[in-house]
């Protein structure tokens, strides 16, 4: 369990997702003058633009638009990397050199198998998103530090009780949802921001009055599926949606409208029009998977304490 958690890490640094992108409030400098090419600087070290930079190019490579919700996106989870590479660093955690090989040859079967014999090599792979084997095995290190930092304290009573409360994660459940979005990752200032709030609160308003749920999707959400009246279909609760969505949704029962729910894409409103039971399952059945999203769970925690400690300058 603990070798497949350290392989989706790592190939999630390779892709370039943030462990689930935690936003917690933090102490921020106000943006001051840009210096030396810095795009952020934590705790004293910089983070280059040159860096957001080369991982954009990654979303212009996939014809993706880079927008400025975009670059924040990527900054923070640069923010995020630098934040677990100083906390590990701290903790004096100690990576062999055979770990950091042993890991390597894992990664390179997993990408080198995973690209239909096309004979594209990791290192290619890299290139393409601006890294280098050097950069991989630094990554490598860090997480390998981070995985053996949560492996101290992880009790199988603990991934127990958190299996017994979050059953729908594992069971297969799912619901089948719409929603009405109003997009907030173009938007610059706290004004148009409280302008779109008001905005969805009232859309709230009219749905709690009787009006159709359906109808006003396809007048006023900004997300492509208005089209079909907000409809998203069946989706279960880990893997599809963002955390926030997936929580709001799945606490709703059929019929049901959310009161505004805040996502890194804006604000949207959430009615559930249908829902599959899960099956039963038990602990043992599901232990692997228990073990990933537990480690998960807990990065996110401890992203979010370092992030209230930290002291971040953005300039972007």
């Amino acid at each position: 369990m603990f070798k497949k958690f350290l392989l989706i890490l790592v190939c999630a640094f390779l892709v370039f997702q943030s462990m689930r992108s935690v936003y917690a409030s933090e102490k921020v400098e106000g943006k001051k003058q840009q210096q030396d090419g810095a795009a952020a600087i934590v705790n004293g070290e910089i983070i280059r633009s040159e860096e957001v930079d080369k991982r954009l190019g990654v979303y212009k490579n996939l014809n993706q638009e880079i927008t400025d919700s975009t670059k924040r996106l990527v900054l923070d989870q640069l923010i995020d990397k630098m934040l677990l590479k100083q906390f590990v660093k701290e903790q004096g955690i100690i990576v062999s050199v055979d770990e950091i090989q042993a890991e390597l040859e894992k990664v390179k079967f997993f990408f080198e198998s995973s690209q239909n014999n096309s004979g594209v090599t990791l290192e290619k792979i890299l290139e393409s998103r601006g890294s280098s084997v050097v950069k991989l095995r630094e990554e490598i290190r860090d997480t390998v530090a981070l995985s053996k930092f949560l492996s101290k304290d992880i009790k199988d009573e603990e991934m127990r009780a958190f299996f017994d409360s979050n059953q729908d994660l594992f069971n297969g459940e799912e619901v089948r949802a719409s929603h009405l979005l109003i997009d907030t990752r173009n938007l610059k200032s706290e004004e148009e921001i409280d302008k779109a709030r008001q905005k969805i609160e009232k859309l709230k308003k009219e749905i709690d009055n009787g009006a159709d749920f359906a109808v006003l999707a396809k007048k006023n959400s900004d997300c492509p599926s208005s089209e079909k009246g907000g409809d998203l279909g069946f989706f279960e609760k880990k893997g599809t949606m963002v955390e926030p969505f997936a929580n709001a949704a799945f606490l709703l029962k059929t019929g049901e409208v959310s009161d505004p729910v805040k996502t890194q894409y804006g604000f949207h409103l959430i009615k559930v029009t249908d829902r599959r039971e899960g099956k039963e399952v038990s602990y043992d059945e599901v232990k692997e998977m228990v073990d990933q999203i537990y480690r998960e769970r807990k990065t996110e925690n401890l992203l979010k304490s370092l992030r209230e400690k930290a002291t971040i300058e953005r300039f972007l």
